[in-house]
């Protein structure tokens, strides 16, 4: 089975971001893979679990982004499992999305009940079904090991609809 955080190294791979925040770092198997890939890294956790490279914030995601300012190219979220926590941080790094921007949501489809303990998943797989409804965002949830990926992207953020879009501004204008 794929780990998600190969996944995440060939989105990094794919987008190279100029700014790549995670949040929860746990082992930093995902930030050791993405690094190579990131002009610059921003990761935040509540334990400090000594790992190198890029800058790490050593505190919550709320009061990372009472700091933090910088336009976002991709993120993945993965600190505290519960919805209301990964609904704020998506809000939080949303806010900073560039507009072809990535976000990467884990433990969005536990593989088996066991998993909704707040150790592992949590409530964090609510956020599928918001996501769903949303006239701001595209989403896909994927089956990846046993607690499932999310990305996001915002709507009409294309390349085409890109060019498309500053073709017609030059031809108004």
């Amino acid at each position: 089975m794929i780990h998600h955080s190969e996944i995440i190294a060939d989105l990094a791979r794919v987008y190279r971001p100029k700014v790549y925040v995670e949040l929860g770092l746990y082992t930093g198997e995902n930030w050791y893979k993405v690094l190579p890939y990131a002009d610059k890294s921003f990761g935040v956790d509540i334990v400090d679990r000594s790992i190198q490279g890029g800058k790490i914030y050593i505190e919550t995601t709320d009061k990372f982004f009472q700091h933090f300012d910088q336009e976002i190219n991709m993120a993945f979220i993965d600190a505290d499992h519960c919805f209301e926590s990964v609904l704020k941080d998506l809000k939080s790094v949303s806010k900073l999305l560039h507009p072809q921007g990535v976000i990467i949501l884990h433990d969005t489809d536990p593989e088996s009940d066991h998993l909704f303990d707040k150790g592992y998943c949590g409530d964090a797989y609510r956020i599928v079904a918001l996501l769903q409804d949303s006239e701001e965002y595209n989403s896909i949830t994927m089956p990846v090991a046993e607690a499932g990926l999310t990305i996001i992207t915002k709507k009409n953020n294309t390349r085409v609809y890109h060019r498309e879009n500053n073709e017609s501004t030059r031809l108004a204008g």
